[in-house]
């Protein structure tokens, strides 16, 4: 007899929201870790980021991902009442991860299919606008916030040295406004 299968491990993308995100039922966030290292980031005081080997801002693990087990998720939350999400609490959905992974864009593609109450985009990257199709699927129900610390380049090195310069920024949210 042929031994059993091990059980499949379903990994759970959504969390129920707490603390300051009141307003929010849950919080999504694609990625472990985040390449940007912010120097203000709360993230990298948190147990996650205290019991690696490497520093905060120099890994990032990619969060499990499986369409249908995500589509099955996602529709029990729907099925519980509203969903409003925030994404992400701590981690950046658009890090230089997100081109090789597209996390973010897969989990993007499932709420487009059923969308939520409301969805908020927390970002400090411009790669945001190659999801601008997903974006405008899910249309009054997502909000895209673009991070940009400051005016100044010399200041902004200092505080998030390994994030997206300023004027690319400034570009991405250019064009998200002029998409709608």
């Amino acid at each position: 007899m042929a031994p059993a299968e091990p059980k499949k491990r379903v990994s759970k993308l959504l969390n129920p929201a707490s603390g300051y995100l009141t307003g929010y039922s849950y919080t999504l966030n694609p990625y472990v870790g985040c390449s940007f290292g912010c120097s203000y980031c709360y993230v990298r005081r948190m147990p996650v980021a205290m019991f690696r080997d490497e520093p905060w801002g120099e890994w990032v693990d990619p969060k499990p991902f499986e369409g249908e087990d995500f589509r099955k998720e996602w529709s029990r939350a729907l099925k519980k009442g509203p969903v409003t999400v925030f994404m992400s609490s701590a981690t950046d959905p658009y890090q230089p991860a997100e081109y090789a992974s597209m996390r973010t864009r897969l989990v993007l593609e499932v709420m487009a299919e059923k969308p939520p109450e409301f969805v908020l985009v927390q970002t400090r990257s411009p790669l945001v606008v190659r999801d601008m199709d997903l974006l405008k699927r899910l249309g009054s129900h997502v909000r895209v916030s673009m991070t940009v610390e400051t005016d100044r380049e010399d200041i902004r090195k200092q505080l998030t040295p390994k994030a997206p310069p300023l004027a690319a920024r400034w570009s991405a949210i250019r064009e998200l406004r002029n998409n709608g």
